[in-house]
């Protein structure tokens, strides 16, 4: 059963080491934002605190984990918010984290809309224990233990409660995180998001929020994805979410009180599961807390 779980460690290694893959990106981004570019706190100036977990290929040890968090506080009179966000990111003997801190301000640019922008400031820490896979085998590289700094902006325009489209650089790397060696191997460097989103009112009861997402690195294939959501009372949705690679997501999601829970299950129609207790399947879980309490979509 071990030398079972090496090979399959050693395939997922494999894969981060040799192949493009895709971003590991959450499909609740319509909700959850601020992680993907900090300016969108200045959507919620009232301050709020989110987390979200997100886990791949169910029954596969040491398979894709990543864990978001982000809050903020707002400078109401000087419309500005300042906050932190969180990744933490785990794939086979791989570790990732990350932390920034960040500032945000916007600017009035017309009667109803806004521009905002958003400066971040933190570090990397990758943890990579290639040792574990197999002592014995020399084409295991040794260990790695790296930190590195990192900055980052994001900029947005948008509308509150209508709409909003912003372009965000959450992490620009001021070193070689992970490429010790020369070998180009481990490329963390340089995450682009695009982000846009818009919300609909479909008479008293009934909200549509629409929202897309797309993701670029220099080490990493380019992703697209776009989601729907339909909300009854700004309480309950259900929605789904597509992505360029074939995967497709359903979504639920409950609002009441400033407190929000998401839920998606993400799944791949095109793929075969690895074996009866390995699926293609993702789950997802999502939690923010407002602390003004309001009800708001977007």
């Amino acid at each position: 059963m071990k030398r079972i779980q090496l090979i399959f460690m050693a395939m997922l290694a494999a894969a981060t080491a040799t192949q493009a893959q895709q971003p590991l990106t959450h499909t609740q981004h319509g909700q959850l934002r601020t992680v993907i570019n900090p300016a969108a706190s200045l959507l919620r100036t009232g301050g709020e605190v989110s987390v979200i977990g997100r886990r791949q290929w169910v029954g596969l040890d040491g398979a894709p984990t990543v864990l978001w968090g982000s809050g903020h506080i707002g400078l109401q009179r000087s419309g500005a918010t300042t906050g932190i966000t969180l990744r933490h990111e785990s794939m086979a003997v791989e570790k990732l984290t990350e932390a920034s801190a960040f500032f945000a301000k916007s600017v009035r640019i017309s009667e109803t809309e806004y521009l905002g922008l958003s400066l971040n400031a933190g570090f990397s820490y990758m943890d990579g224990r290639f040792s574990q896979l197999d002592p014995q085998d020399p084409a295991f590289r040794e260990d790695v233990r790296e930190t590195d700094a990192l900055v980052g902006f994001g900029v947005m325009l948008y509308r509150p409660e209508r709409y909003y489209v912003g372009l965000s650089l959450p992490r620009l790397m001021l070193g070689n995180l992970g490429v010790g060696g020369g070998d180009n191997r481990y490329d963390f460097r340089n995450l682009y998001h695009l982000t846009a989103g818009a919300l609909f009112h479909m008479g008293i009861d009934f909200q549509f929020r629409p929202s897309v997402l797309v993701t670029y690195s220099e080490s990493l294939r380019p992703q697209a994805e776009a989601s729907a959501m339909f909300y009854i009372k700004q309480v309950f949705g259900i929605g789904l979410n597509a992505r360029s690679y074939g995967e497709l997501a359903g979504m639920v999601q409950f609002n009441f009180s400033g407190l929000g829970l998401g839920y998606s299950y993400q799944f791949n129609p095109g793929s075969e599961p690895l074996n009866r207790r390995i699926g293609n399947t993702t789950h997802e879980i999502g939690l923010s807390y407002r602390f003004d309490r309001a009800l708001g979509l977007l």
